[in-house]
């Protein structure tokens, strides 16, 4: 079953004579394991170990280099990422920006205006060619390197260049073999991003039964509800997305292969049950439907309907069984089946919540 094993086994209680249940192997674990839900602490040490690096790559070349050694642990910077290959793809498009920049810096120079309108057209030519996506996400690099080129490069434009251009990309390439070195698999974000969604639907599913059980439906705005459900459902997803990216030219990732399919089996499970639940809503509380009417047949109908949610927010709590969560479920089916027979009317509501809640069970068993 999906739902289960997410979470690893439990930390130990302590034993009396053996120290207190907060040991250091205890708190160790719990430090790892909170690291591990923050990836940008691992990652502030990474490039931070990377500017360092680069630092000390530069100060031996001395000349030139060593007068702009300061660009070297910049370019290490520029490339801070959980992926590496998005380390790599900004490394090599924040080269391209600074030689696009200085480029338009060099035509600004030769231009035969009054300053300091070469500098205002550099900077107005480097924000239009950064937005048109020539350098990529690196595209506000543009009109800075131009900037840079001609103020603090006035004096050797060319020699200034050579230098901001080439000690940026050479602190670029350590950065990103910082990052090879020591790659991660941000899976924890992920992971508890999941937890919260799938506590959201349940909770959602909660508040629909208790609307339906006390009459209570046209007091709650469920836009509202539905925005934020579409909300907390896009930050898992995007969680989910970097996890994935990260696993590309990562050398660990084949030791964490189980946990990632997992968690993409989860995420697949969870953006069909987020698209089952907002439905649910919407046709709950749709003031239009069947189920709303004020008629003994539809107040039947919200009591099983009631029913039949909170077994399925209990199933993705763990706190029942799939079998369960199908036979309420297929009990509302025969209701529905009964109020169409005895009333004559269609029930295009109640019968869409039942093909709805079936689709969320499957989808999370």
């Amino acid at each position: 079953m999906l739902g289960r094993g997410l979470g690893g086994p439990r930390d130990p209680p302590g034993v009396a004579g053996y120290g207190s249940p907060m040991n250091t192997t205890t708190a160790a674990r719990r430090a790892r394991a909170g690291a591990r839900a923050r990836p940008h602490f691992f990652m502030a040490i990474k490039a931070a170990l990377a500017a360092m690096l680069a630092w000390l790559v530069v100060q031996p070349l001395g000349g030139f280099a060593a007068e702009y050694s300061f660009y070297a642990p910049l370019g290490a910077l520029a490339v801070v990422s959980t992926s590496v290959v998005r380390s790599a793809r900004s490394a090599l498009e924040v080269v391209l920006a600074i030689l696009l920049g200085s480029v338009l810096a060099l035509i600004a120079i030769g231009a035969p205006l009054p300053e300091p309108i070469p500098l205002g057209l550099a900077v107005v030519a480097g924000v239009i060619v950064g937005g048109a996506g020539l350098a990529g996400g690196m595209g506000s690099w543009v009109p800075l390197a131009a900037m840079f080129v001609l103020v603090a490069g006035k004096g050797d434009p060319i020699e200034y260049t050579a230098a901001y251009g080439g000690l940026t990309a050479l602190g670029a390439v350590v950065g990103v073999g910082v990052y090879v070195a020591f790659p991660q698999l941000p899976l924890t974000p992920a992971a508890l991003a999941q937890e919260r969604l799938r506590t959201e639907l349940a909770d959602h599913l909660d508040e629909l039964a208790t609307a339906l059980e006390r009459e209570i439906v046209g007091e709650r705005d469920w836009n509202s509800l539905r925005h934020s459900l579409a909300g907390t459902a896009r930050d898992a997803d995007g969680l989910m997305d970097e996890a994935r990216d990260a696993r590309r030219a990562n050398w660990k990732a084949a030791r964490w292969a189980e946990s990632t399919e997992r968690h993409d089996l989860r995420a697949q499970a969870l953006q069909r049950l987020t698209g089952c639940v907002d439905e649910v809503i919407a046709l709950v509380s749709d003031q239009r439907a069947e189920i709303r009417h004020d008629d003994p047949a539809a107040a039947s109908l919200r009591a099983s309907t009631a029913q039949a949610l909170r077994c399925v927010a209990a199933l993705l709590r763990e706190e029942a069984d799939p079998d369960a969560a199908r036979a309420d479920v297929s009990a509302l089916r025969s209701r529905v089946v009964q109020a169409q027979s005895s009333t004559g009317d269609h029930h295009f509501a109640a019968a869409a919540i039942v093909l709805n809640l079936e689709q969320a069970v499957e989808a999370w068993t």
